[in-house]
């Protein structure tokens, strides 16, 4: 459950089944080459000035001999990579996987906003408690990185039985001093706890941006039920600057245009996938909001 799978999921809902030209890389290149060499490049839909795509790198073409391909490297925003044998290379990506894995991450900060209700629950347990302090720095975190303290506790050393008493009374202070809380944040308590115990802080933070192909959908924080929304935000976000394959103008016969593609066509795909990941992010905020209800 990689990264990959939700750049072919957002892939597929624009292209709407449509399959662009693909060749395979005939043996493997370092970061640093500037040529390739392609199965069949002679014969495909590779020339001077078409942009190929392998994995998460997008090139520009200068030159083709045969199946030797001349490119410039990391083309656009993409960075350029180690690629092995065998690997996919796509020729003309209208939807190239480095502008796909900007948009799922650009999708996650957006769930991550407060309106939205998604969020990761994190905790901290590196603070031991010292009655002589109110004001406790949260080491390690950021202001960017907590969006709010959701519950502190500790160990209580006197029962017997298994207890841990909650700090009920807190106050989370931003842009602090760094001279006096290196973080920027400092957790002030207005409850006692037992000294010399650990402070158990589990907070809500944003949820964590993917920047590889093979990292895994849970190191995002998202529950596994929420894995379909990613997809659908990236793909909303690239509809913007470019319709979804059935729409494409430069993919329909001329006598076609008026019937397959009426006006508003674009917009009504947009409203469908927007209504469906509104009411989707709608189901995972509740089922979050079960899972840690608000406290009094």
């Amino acid at each position: 459950m990689t990264v990959q799978k939700w750049i072919d999921e957002t892939r597929d809902m624009l292209l709407s089944g449509y399959v662009e030209e693909l060749l395979l890389l005939a043996s493997g290149v370092d970061v640093a080459a500037t040529t390739l060499s392609v199965t069949g490049a002679a014969d495909s839909g590779i020339i001077t000035g078409v942009i190929i795509e392998i994995n998460t790198e997008a090139m520009y073409v200068t030159a083709v001999s045969g199946t030797d391909v001349s490119v410039i490297r990391g083309y656009g925003t993409s960075t350029a990579a180690s690629h092995s044998a065998n690997d996919v290379v796509r020729i003309s990506p209208k939807f190239p996987a480095y502008r796909i894995l900007e948009a799922l991450n650009n999708d996650l900060r957006d769930l991550s906003a407060p309106d939205n209700g998604l969020f990761e629950m994190k905790s901290l347990q590196s603070i031991t408690y010292n009655v002589a302090k109110q004001g406790y720095d949260l080491t390690g975190l950021t202001s960017e990185g907590v969006q709010s303290i959701y519950s502190i506790s500790y160990t209580d050393p006197i029962v017997v039985e298994a207890r841990e008493p909650e700090i009920r009374k807190w106050s989370l202070k931003r842009d602090r001093a760094t001279t006096s809380f290196a973080s920027g944040l400092a957790l002030v308590l207005h409850e006692q706890a037992f000294p010399g115990k650990k402070l158990n802080i589990t907070y809500k933070a944003p949820l964590t941006l993917v920047s590889l192909t093979t990292d895994t959908k849970a190191s995002t924080g998202l529950q596994s039920t929420a894995y379909d929304l990613p997809p659908l935000g990236a793909a909303l976000s690239l509809m913007t600057a470019a319709p979804i394959r059935r729409e494409f103008l430069d993919a329909e016969g001329s006598s076609r245009l008026a019937a397959d593609v009426p006006p508003g066509a674009i917009s009504a795909s947009m409203r469908d996938l927007r209504l469906r990941r509104q009411n989707r992010i709608a189901a995972e905020a509740a089922r979050l909001s079960a899972m840690y209800p608000q406290k009094a």
